[in-house]
């Protein structure tokens, strides 16, 4: 089941999320007709002369075919993700499938990336309070500590908090709302509250998308709430 719940995580990564009816660039009747005929064009299958060159040929001109595809809207059914899936594992492991696509802990690259997406609140709620997995089917524990002002900073407040408490502090100076933000996420012994005992754990770079770092940073950015004392 998780194997599953990865590869559709992967596909996400790659089909276009578009309202029914939208248009695509390069998705007409006959621009997929235009494309398709320069496709086939190069597919020159000389297994006599180039056993290995005509082999390549196959794979690299299906693997655009099937990105054509995804691109204009195609989604897989069951049948073809698991064969998807098959596929991949035959080369690389699903730990290094989940490395591949996961933000990593490089603060500067994550936030280059953050910028080209739009972060979704609600799927970040979602992820926080473990209702949508991440990564690998992996389960987020993020509410389970931050319901329980005993254990760790409450959720509720930590825009304010960021803003008003954090930034002003003399090493954060230089930092933005965002830089912060995406620091405690992925490298969270970076900074330790006062009166907590740093243990949030240090894996979550390795457990979330760009996509779901985004929305999960969109859900946060919502807790604007003005904390008692604070």
């Amino acid at each position: 089941m998780a194997r599953i719940l990865l590869l559709m995580s992967l596909l996400m990564l790659t089909i276009p999320l578009r309202a029914q009816g939208e248009f695509v660039p390069g998705c007409s009747i006959d621009e997929l007709a235009q494309q398709q005929s320069t496709l086939a064009a190069f597919l020159t299958l000389e297994f006599a002369e180039d056993f290995d060159g005509s082999l390549a040929n196959m794979f690299r001109l299906g693997a655009l075919y099937k990105r054509m595809a995804l691109l204009c809207g195609y989604a897989p059914n069951d049948v073809e993700v698991n064969q998807l899936l098959e596929q991949a594992l035959m080369f690389v492991s699903l730990e290094d499938l989940i490395a591949a696509q996961s933000v990593g802990t490089d603060i500067q690259a994550i936030l280059l990336e953050l910028d080209g997406l739009y972060g979704d609140p609600l799927r970040g709620q979602s992820l926080y309070n473990g209702l949508e997995p991440a990564l690998g089917g992996t389960v987020l524990g993020c509410s389970s500590c931050h319901e329980n002002e005993a254990v760790a900073p409450l959720t509720a407040g930590t825009w304010t908090r960021i803003n008003d408490i954090r930034l002003a502090l003399p090493q954060y100076a230089d930092y933005s709302h965002r830089q912060f933000l995406i620091e405690s996420i992925v490298q969270p012994m970076a900074y330790i509250t006062p009166d907590y005992a740093g243990m949030m754990p240090e894996f979550y770079g390795g457990q979330l998308t760009p996509q779901q770092l985004a929305d999960l940073a969109a859900f946060l950015d919502s807790q604007d709430q003005l904390l008692d004392g604070e």
